[in-house]
Parts: structure tokens; C-alpha cells; sequence
């Protein structure tokens, strides 16, 4: 695991030299998606969602961290605020330490504890261009909140006050993978899971054959669940997720014509089927 962290923590350093500074003077772009569920765009690099209910609201993912996210939340519900993370990557955990408690899958909770904290935020800040750091007027400058990680696993349901929102676990991005689903508007919001391009080539990824289980458990649900909210990119119709088995069936069984896959992360392959694509190490299917 330690290992693991460490090429996760050098990741985020070469994450760092790639992040996107759309908008440096607001950082945060608000956009109501549904009813009473919102996109936090993170300046580009990620999805955040806000799902509130009649009596609390859920934070779904904080994001790369370098910003203030919980006054961001605050102007736009006044409700009890619940934070989860999908995972324990650095662009979705970054900002945990502006809140006292995170929920989160057990097993990521390595990397949540590793890229959630002050310290991390203040590095990944200092790595970045000086043009592409939000203003300082738009940085978390409190004091940074002692963060309790508590945990859940498949079947835990987040109770809004009208508004159920269901853990569904989905390993395979990360041990700890988790899709939150929003059960009475069929929502899901995916995390890493479900994303246009979905990277398995990654140290702690499982392998593409427990992947494509986890894909296959989403399709038996199907019904549950018309539309995805991912991590990454536009919300898409959950009949994407077909798409993404016969992608990654296609590597299984050798038939995709697999090309050569370069990104800062690391050297892999990557196969496209449709609109959907998975880049992956050969060596761990």
C-alpha cells in the first residue's frame, strides 16, 4: 500500500503541472443540473455535485483542494451539510480538511488520509503556476478542521429529509470506489467509475476483469438509474454503461485494436468502443 501511495503522491505532483485555470478571479462555476442538485465545476478539473434534501445536504467529492469550497457550498444552502468522497484520489479528496467529517469507502481510506489534508493543499498550490492559483481572495484561509473519516459500504443510504441517496460500491478506478445514487430521481453520481474515458492503468487499480464485474452489477441495476453525473466531463444517459462493457470485453478478449495511451500519470493502452473509452495495463486484466 505504501508503495502504492507513493506513486500516487509523485502522480500528483506531475497532476499538478496539467491543472486547468479556466477562471482564477471566481474558481468555482455553479450550475443547478437538477432539481436542487448542483455541478460545482472545479475550474475545470473536476466535478463536484450538491444534492440537498428537505433537511440536510450532501457534498459529493471536494476536489483538487487549492480553493474555498465550504464557503462556496454555503451560498448555496444554508442546510446541515454531509460530505462523501467516490474516492480517495487527489482531485476528489483534496479539500476534505475544510470539513470535520467525511464519509468514505474503508478501503481508500490510505489515500483519503494521504491527499485530503492542509498539507497537501498547500503543496499542490505551491506547485502551480502562479497564474493558474485561484485569487487569493478565493483560497480557504480558516483554519483547517481535524478531519474524521467515517465509513460506508454498499447499501448505506444518506437520508436527506425526502431525498434517499444509496452508497453503491464500484471498485475497480480504486479499491474504494463508490457510486452515490439518488433513488427517487434516478440519479448517479458516478465518481470515477463511469467517465467518458475511465484510466485502470494506475498502481491500486484492480484488475480490468474485476472491473468489468463492477460494470456488470451497474447493468443489473439499471432501472434504478436514468442519468450519470461523473467525476469528469457531461452528465450522459446510464445506457453508456453497456457501452463501457463492450469496451473493456473488447480487451479481454483481444479484440479491440488497442493503441498506444501517453498522459502524465504514465505510459498504457487505451480502447474505444462507441463513446466509450478505457485506458489500461496489459499486464493486469
Amino acid at each position: 500500500m505504501k508503495t502504492i501511495i507513493n506513486q500516487i503522491t509523485f502522480i500528483l505532483l506531475l497532476f499538478v503541472t496539467q491543472l486547468s485555470a479556466q477562471d482564477t478571479t471566481t474558481w468555482y462555476k455553479v450550475t443547478e443540473v437538477a432539481d436542487n442538485t448542483w455541478l460545482i465545476d472545479d475550474n475545470g478539473n473536476d466535478n463536484i455535485y450538491l444534492v440537498e434534501g428537505k433537511d440536510s445536504a450532501l457534498l459529493i467529492d471536494t476536489g483538487i483542494g487549492v480553493a474555498d469550497l465550504i464557503s462556496t457550498v454555503k451560498k448555496i444552502t444554508d442546510k446541515p451539510l454531509i460530505m462523501v468522497v467516490t474516492h480517495g484520489h487527489p482531485d476528489h479528496a483534496g479539500a476534505n480538511y475544510q470539513f470535520e467529517k467525511v464519509y468514505a469507502h474503508q478501503n481508500d481510506f490510505d489515500a483519503v488520509k494521504m491527499f485530503g489534508n492542509v498539507s497537501t493543499s498547500k503543496s499542490t498550490l505551491r506547485s502551480m503556476a502562479e497564474e493558474d492559483r485561484p485569487a487569493e481572495k478565493r483560497r480557504f484561509n480558516s483554519k483547517a478542521k481535524k478531519t474524521v473519516l467515517l465509513p460506508v459500504s454498499d447499501g448505506y443510504i444518506f437520508d436527506l429529509g425526502g431525498r434517499k441517496i444509496q452508497v453503491m460500491e464500484t471498485p475497480g478506478h480504486t479499491p474504494g470506489g463508490i457510486c452515490l445514487m439518488d433513488i427517487k430521481n434516478k440519479l448517479l453520481f458516478s465518481g470515477d467509475n463511469n467517465n467518458s474515458l475511465v484510466w485502470l492503468f494506475l498502481d491500486g487499480c484492480l484488475p480490468l476483469s474485476e472491473y468489468l464485474k463492477t460494470l456488470e452489477m451497474q447493468v443489473l441495476r439499471i432501472n434504478e438509474f436514468t442519468t450519470l453525473y461523473p467525476g469528469h466531463g457531461p452528465a450522459m444517459s446510464s445506457n453508456f454503461i453497456k457501452e463501457q462493457i463492450e469496451c473493456v470485453k473488447a480487451i479481454l478478449d483481444e479484440s479491440c485494436e488497442s493503441e498506444p495511451y501517453h498522459s502524465f500519470a504514465g505510459e498504457s493502452k487505451i480502447c474505444k468502443h462507441g463513446n466509450a473509452q478505457v485506458a489500461y495495463n496489459p499486464d493486469n486484466l
